[in-house]
């Protein structure tokens, strides 16, 4: 996975604002399976977001015995369902509210990465 540096620039602060700054955390690319990266070679620019949605309580043990919890993908998996629909919601509201009011500037960032998949 590839964020667009300016978007991920973009909305970093108000995801911060949203969501507190101990909560945005940038992390490596991944390579994962998902349909997504066919919008990322159309050139449309792109973040991708994971969003923690375990119980803080089984996190930490979870950490603390230097295992992990059951991922999205698994039979097991058990998130926090209330406070990570919140989390979900807040920060998609947030995105889109940001790209939304940005239309201008949201287009200037679409061409640009469009001409630099272009070349």
């Amino acid at each position: 996975m590839y964020n667009d540096p300016a978007l991920a620039q973009r909305l970093r602060a108000p995801l911060e604002a949203a969501l507190g700054k101990q909560n945005v955390i940038a992390t490596e690319p991944i390579t994962p399976s998902e349909d997504y990266a066919f919008f990322v070679e159309q050139g449309i620019p792109s973040l991708y977001m994971s969003l923690g949605g375990a119980d803080p309580q089984k996190y930490a043990e979870a950490k603390s015995a230097g295992t992990s919890l059951p991922s999205n993908h698994s039979p097991f998996f058990a998130p926090d369902v209330a406070p990570a629909l919140r989390t979900g919601i807040r920060s998609g509201v947030t995105v889109l509210r940001s790209l939304l009011n940005g239309g201008r500037a949201m287009n200037r960032l679409i061409k640009s990465s469009q001409s630099r998949h272009l070349t």
